[in-house]
């Protein structure tokens, strides 16, 4: 591959990659307390909110991904002592499809632009 094909890739990957970005702080921001909210029961949510609180918008998207970690992994999180069962369970589905596809896409979008750079930095 020539490096106008690898830069065109690239290019066809960067706009939606900082639309993601600009959606995944419009998500942290409106519905982290949101989701924080329905999760009463959950001595996590607590340590959390007290932890990165202070941290402004970056504090905020902490909190939300970690969220989206226990939501992900219930089991493992119930099993812990993080989060009670009940909590997760009555969590909407829409909302937890929203945390996940934001920070899903936002992982591959990453990978994806992290594995060209390889391919480019390795390949010639």
């Amino acid at each position: 591959m020539s490096h106008e094909s690898l830069g065109l890739i690239s290019l066809m990957l960067f706009p939606p990659f900082l639309l993601l970005a600009i959606w995944l702080i419009y998500m942290v921001h409106v519905y982290t307390e949101r989701a924080e909210a329905l999760m009463i029961n959950s001595s996590f949510i607590e340590a959390n909110r007290s932890l990165f609180s202070q941290m402004g918008l970056i504090g905020k998207a902490m909190r939300n991904g970690l969220l989206t970690l226990a939501l992900l992994t219930p089991t493992l999180a119930a099993k812990r002592g993080l989060v009670n069962v009940a909590d997760v369970k009555n969590f909407p589905i829409g909302l937890r499809r929203i945390l996940f596809l934001s920070w899903g896409s936002s992982f591959v979008f990453s990978v994806a632009l992290v594995v060209l750079n390889v391919f480019r930095r390795y390949s010639y």
